[in-house]
Parts: C-alpha cells; structure tokens; sequence
C-alpha cells in the first residue's frame, strides 16, 4: 500500500483563526491545498485544508485558551513543506514576506540531504515555526 507510513493530516492551533487564515490561506493555496470553510467542532473552529494531489490534510484549530508557543518545549518543533524548486522556495519566501512574517534563517543551502538541501524558516501565526525547502533527490 502506497500510503502506508505517509502522512494523513497535520493539526496546528492558532489563538485567532481568521487571523492565522489570512496567511495560511494563501500559503496552503501555493502548495495545493484547496481551503475549507471554517467549521465548528470540539467547541471550537477549525478549516480542514486539503490537497488533492496527496491526499493530506493541513487542518488549522483555534484555541480554546490562551497558551504561547515555544519552539523549544515539549511538542511540535517546526513544520516543513517541500518545494519543487529552488525558485518555488524563493515564491514561498515572497508570500512570507509580504506577510510580514520573521524569517529565522536562509533562504541557502543546509547541510541536512545529500545532494542539497535549499530551505528557509520563518515565524507563522502565534509563532510557529515554518520551513520550506527543496530537495533536489526527492524529484
């Protein structure tokens, strides 16, 4: 089975659902995923974003309460999507910038894959960490 290991979906909490949706809209939008309308669920709002090519979903919740995120405590560390170039990375960059969003380190080259591993990071909604990277092995 093809699917078997890969991902189904990714769940991020954000304290201001619309808010967050004003760049996660379009972001999402750049790597395939068709928004959803905002739904109601577990006592609170989510969009299910899904990209038809893959299959998997980017679901973004707002919070019930307030809690910051911190990259360095327990849990999610950072989220990263794989572009299909190096001038897709640099679209991407431009969406985050034009957002105003803090970019944490690149555009550049990394050391993490054989055969290159171009990639930035930025600060998303309630400062999540993001990356974006091509790899030119996974083509």
């Amino acid at each position: 089975m093809k699917q078997h290991g890969t991902l189904n979906h990714v769940s991020i909490t954000v304290s201001d659902l619309d808010d967050a949706m004003i760049f996660m809209g379009p972001f999402l939008s750049f790597f395939g995923f068709e928004i959803g309308p905002s739904l109601s669920s577990s006592g609170t709002r989510l969009t299910v974003n899904i990209n038809p090519s893959t299959g998997m979903a980017f679901n973004v919740w707002e919070a019930k309460s307030e809690h910051p995120f911190d990259v360095y405590e327990p849990g999610l560390h950072h989220i990263a999507f794989n572009a299909g170039s190096k001038a897709q990375v640099e679209e991407a960059l431009a969406l985050v910038r034009e957002a105003g969003l803090k970019i944490l380190d690149g555009p550049g080259e990394f050391p993490f894959a054989e055969g290159g591993y171009f990639a930035f990071y930025f600060l998303g909604p309630d400062n999540l960490k993001f990356e974006v990277v091509h790899m030119p092995e996974l083509d």
